[in-house]
């Protein structure tokens, strides 16, 4: 229950007294809690302080009995009610084991036991007034078995408005004493009890603070205001008010900078007076008298100065009783961004068009490699029959012919080198050439490129020097560096008149590096030509009887088989009729990863009694590779189409097939599955013959159950293997 006096603390005798003040002064409290504390010390008694060290320092310094320290504990109210809770809540268990324990450190003393705490002060602080409210009424339980007085002290700002009665009734409800350091006196509540005037200096107290909270929200409010009114005329944006007839009401000093206008030349002025375009602002006006807001609205407006500003444009009105009073306007100046936006769109417009380009030129230039391969396919055709031809001619060792199959074996051999290198350049631009690394001399592959190129060398009459450093050792593929060489001895004698001087020089150029040059003394190059020799089909001026030759593709072959390897290569030459000269620098390691070659193997011997059978459209080409076959000791059948080789395949149950892929009606890929049904348990190995040897061409073959992929036109000695096991 709630005793209405206003006695102080120290005043009321009462052995189990629970007393309760609200406070707003620490010092005046202080003296209070020690004069309660004191009062049971000067008659034996002791004394329980759980404060937070602020007040237990300023109380141990106002008791008059401090000296009877073996009958006073001070207990940190923090950290006592850390101990305490459990779960947001005080344990009841907890608090009575700290209570007895402080109990015990105080001892046998004679009088009665005083204790202030403030623990339910530090709850209400942290907003937890349930937990208060609990911890009192373990006070007050605990009273029922021991016989103490407890002051306990609430600040006036724990209850700061009218929202917290309910909390400040049931703190005074858990007490027998409320009490406040203002004078007493006496109020009712609805149930006829009398209460202390504490009830009414909390509502006073919460009123007070009511009216300075609004007094202050007052002042902020003007602060608040006058500062709009300085941000929005200062602010770096435009800004004006229309009302709802279109006449300016007001503008601030951005929007007037903006357009160069002052501001009785601005305000009090038609909005559409200063716009450009009349529809824009008349669509403007319409939906914002119609309830509409404007975001990012683009708009021209005319300055004073005659120009043309290009803005950006947000608005919405203000309504009262559903009619336009007035439209808030802010204007940011577009012009940058208007000419960001043509330049970008100018941009995008020539980016369109560089897309279309490079989409035309990588479709001419994927029609410009389907070209290519489909030429080396037919001109492989015809060269496989002539190939196979000039074998049979030798194997027959006939001498009447003999100087004229040399010369058609030079022929060919240079038509052959033709198609490869066409098929070559079409697989470096797509990026296809493989690189076959080894280690060894560089010496060998040069000799090789000299061999290569020796025919033409002879045939127009140059004398060629070598000039090679010994023991150069190098890694990269061989063949490839051959080729290369090879294809720059070769464009020499073609560009230096008969007779001419061509050296070939090898030698070390630095740490890591070898270089190999190419010099003639030629029709030489143009300065402008420098640096377009080494594209594709590039040729330079020729003379009408076009002794020079060639297809225009070899330079860029060496360009491309030199970049594999991580090397360079340039063009060098004083001008025309002064000799040309072609450097190579190769780094002495490869740059793509080595990968050593499947040692040679030799020759195997001629094998007997395979029955093989030929097919291929091509009639020379069939025939000539059919007797070939027999003259190694086959027994061949040539077939010119799919449907009679399926005929005759169970009859002549054939060890090998060697089918051309371009068939007409069925290709080769077809025929060799349908072989291999008609054939069933006869094994019977499938060798694909075609004009095509890219990865992805011998890949499909292997794929399609052929043993091998050959291309056209085949060499002798693939032609002597065509039977090996």
């Amino acid at each position: 229950m709630l005793i209405h006096d206003d006695a102080a603390p120290q005043e009321n005798h009462e052995d189990n007294a629970h007393i309760v003040r609200f406070y707003d002064d620490d010092a005046l409290l202080m003296e209070e809690v020690a004069g309660f504390i004191d009062a049971a010390l000067s008659i034996g008694g002791a004394g329980l302080v759980i404060a937070t060290p602020e007040h237990a320092q300023a109380l141990r310094a106002g008791l008059k009995h401090g000296d009877a320290a073996a009958r006073l504990v001070f207990l940190d109210a923090r950290a006592t009610l850390e101990r305490l809770m459990v779960a947001g809540q005080p344990d009841e268990g907890r608090f009575k084991a700290v209570i007895r324990e402080a109990q015990a450190r105080l001892g046998q003393h004679a009088g009665t036991l005083h204790a202030f705490g403030e623990m339910v002060a530090l709850l209400c602080a942290d907003g937890n007034y349930s937990a208060a409210i609990r911890l009192e009424q373990l006070w007050n339980a605990l009273s029922e078995e021991v016989r103490f007085s407890l002051f306990c002290a609430y600040p006036w700002q724990a209850f700061p408005n009218a929202e917290f009665a309910a909390q400040f009734d049931q703190v005074c409800a858990e007490h027998q004493h409320a009490c406040s350091h203002n004078p007493a006196g006496a109020l009712h509540d609805v149930m006829g009890q009398p209460l202390h005037l504490a009830r009414l200096e909390r509502k006073a107290m919460a009123l007070d603070a009511e009216v300075a909270r609004r007094q202050e929200a007052e002042r902020a409010l003007q602060r608040r205001e006058q500062e709009l009114a300085d941000f929005v005329e200062n602010a770096a944006e435009g800004l004006h008010r229309v009302g709802a007839d279109g006449t300016i009401l007001w503008a601030n000093k951005a929007e007037l900078q903006m357009l160069g206008y002052r501001w009785e030349e601005y305000v009090g002025r038609h909005i559409a007076e200063f716009h450009v375009d009349a529809d824009v602002i008349d669509g403007i006006l319409a939906t914002l008298c119609s309830g509409g807001t404007l975001i990012d609205q683009p708009a021209r407006l005319r300055c004073k100065d005659g120009s043309v500003k290009h803005v950006l444009i947000h608005s919405n009105g203000c309504f009262e009783d559903g009619k336009l009073r007035y439209t808030r306007c802010f204007t940011r100046d577009a012009t940058e961004r208007h000419q960001r936006d043509e330049a970008l769109a100018r941009l995008e417009r020539a980016s369109a068009e560089r897309e279309r380009l490079i989409e035309e030129l990588t479709s001419a230039n994927r029609t410009k490699d389907e070209f290519l391969a489909m030429l080396g396919h037919e001109l492989r055709n015809p060269l496989s029959p002539i190939v196979t031809a000039l074998q049979l001619m030798r194997m027959r060792a006939e001498p009447s012919a003999l100087r004229e199959r040399e010369i058609i074996e030079r022929q060919v051999e240079h038509l052959v080198r033709l198609v490869d290198d066409l098929m070559d350049v079409a697989r470096a631009t797509r990026g296809q050439i493989e690189l076959k690394s080894e280690r060894g001399d560089i010496a060998a592959p040069l000799a090789k490129a000299v061999e290569m190129a020796g025919p033409l060398l002879e045939q127009r009459g140059h004398h060629l020097s070598v000039e090679v450093e010994q023991g150069m050792e190098w890694e990269g593929d061989p063949t490839r560096l051959a080729q290369v060489v090879s294809n720059l001895l070769t464009n020499a004698a073609r560009y230096t008149d008969n007779g001419g001087a061509v050296t070939l020089s090898a030698r070390r150029d630095g740490a890591g590096w070898l270089r190999i040059g190419v010099r003639d003394n030629g029709i030489g190059l143009a300065p402008e030509m420098l640096s377009q020799v080494f594209g594709l089909f590039f040729q330079g001026k020729r003379s009408v009887d076009r002794v020079e030759g060639g297809l225009g593709i070899g330079l860029a072959l060496v360009k491309n088989i030199v970049e594999l390897h991580g090397g360079t290569v340039e063009a060098h030459s004083a001008g025309p009729g002064c000799g040309s000269e072609f450097v190579v620098r190769l780094p002495v390691h490869a740059v793509a990863p080595a990968s050593a070659d499947e040692p040679a193997a030799a020759p195997p011997a001629p094998a007997t009694g395979r029955r093989i059978m030929v097919v291929d459209d091509n009639v020379d080409a069939a025939e000539t590779l059919g007797m070939l076959l027999g003259a190694y000791g086959h027994a061949v059948e040539v077939f010119h189409d799919p449907a009679s080789a399926l005929g005759a395949a169970t009859r002549m149950r054939p060890d090998i097939a060697v089918l051309d892929i371009g068939l007409p009606v069925l290709d080769g890929y077809e025929l060799g599955t349908r072989l291999r049904a008609l054939l069933g348990e006869h094994p019977c190995r499938l060798i694909a013959l075609s004009g095509y040897g890219q990865d992805a061409d011998k890949a499909r073959s292997e794929a399609a159950g052929f043993e091998r992929h050959l291309v056209k036109p085949i060499t002798p000695d693939q032609v002597a293997r065509l039977a090996e096991d």
